[in-house]
């Protein structure tokens, strides 16, 4: 799979699942930070091409793809817990900068002010900053755990996230893929939402202190990442407007060379 290797790690919640492609060298190790519902498996098209001269780790969350089962209440600080314990024994104290992507944007920001001598940068794309009338309606249409049955139509929410909005531009067996993952935890499979609807991001990204790039693409998520680039101190904001779908597969090329060139000397 492009080089890259697969393990685990002990954390507070459970064995955690991770994936790495590269060598560590000088710079630091670059840990991607995935959406929900899915896990570290949304970079590994991605990974290849960040890990041009340095190590890129993709773990997956608490109750997220091959690590331990979790709660489904979970919160984003349960997950930069366990991303902590996660660079401790890969990185061990060496500094890292955070890649996230949707909710993982949030993991990363928590991170970054549970563990700040960690942490060098941040490097955010499409970042799920709403407002807190907009995160209410979404924990309560998106967070509640599913409710599965004998009837297929209850995995319809999975198939539309998993299949119908992925097969254009990302083919049947990634979007096959990309489905079958988020179910791999059953009733829990929504808890990053929960984590990332129940997220004060007004008060948590204020409070930021790293130097952090957004990279904002043609999404729903194009205003909300505007708001995040007000919100974040001295955050950075790129705009690529050219970018309309599959942000880490389709277009893994040019998001990561703008990863990169946004990441410190």
């Amino acid at each position: 799979m492009n080089g890259i290797s697969k393990g685990y790690s002990d954390g507070p919640f459970g064995q955690v699942h991770w994936r790495i492609c590269g060598e560590r060298g000088d710079a630091p190790d670059l840990l991607c930070l995935h959406p929900a519902p899915f896990s570290g498996l949304a970079f590994t098209a991605i990974m290849p091409f960040l890990a041009k001269d340095r190590r890129v780790i993709a773990p997956d969350f608490p109750g997220h793809g091959g690590s331990d089962p979790f709660r489904h209440d979970a919160s984003v600080k349960n997950y930069a817990e366990a991303m902590q314990s996660l660079i401790h024994d890969l990185s061990g104290d060496r500094p890292v900068d955070l890649l996230g992507f949707h909710t993982g944007c949030l993991v990363a920001c928590e991170l970054g002010l549970l563990a700040p001598g960690l942490v060098r940068s941040l490097v955010l794309i499409d970042v799920p900053a709403f407002d807190a009338a907009t995160r209410s309606a979404h924990l309560l249409s998106s967070a509640a755990p599913p409710d599965f049955s004998a009837d297929m139509s209850s995995l319809a929410p999975a198939w539309e996230r998993g299949i119908a909005r992925r097969i254009e531009s990302q083919g049947m067996e990634r979007s096959f893929e990309m489905f079958v993952e988020q179910l791999r935890h059953g009733e829990a499979m929504n808890a990053g939402f929960h984590a990332g609807f129940s997220y004060p991001v007004e008060d948590r990204l204020a409070a930021n202190s790293h130097p952090v790039s957004i990279i904002a693409t043609q999404s729903m998520l194009l205003e909300p990442s505007r708001r995040a680039a007000s919100l974040i101190p001295g955050a950075k904001l790129i705009e690529r407007l050219d970018i309309t779908r599959a942000v880490l597969d389709e277009a893994a090329d040019p998001i990561a060379d703008e990863v990169l060139a946004n990441l410190p000397d």
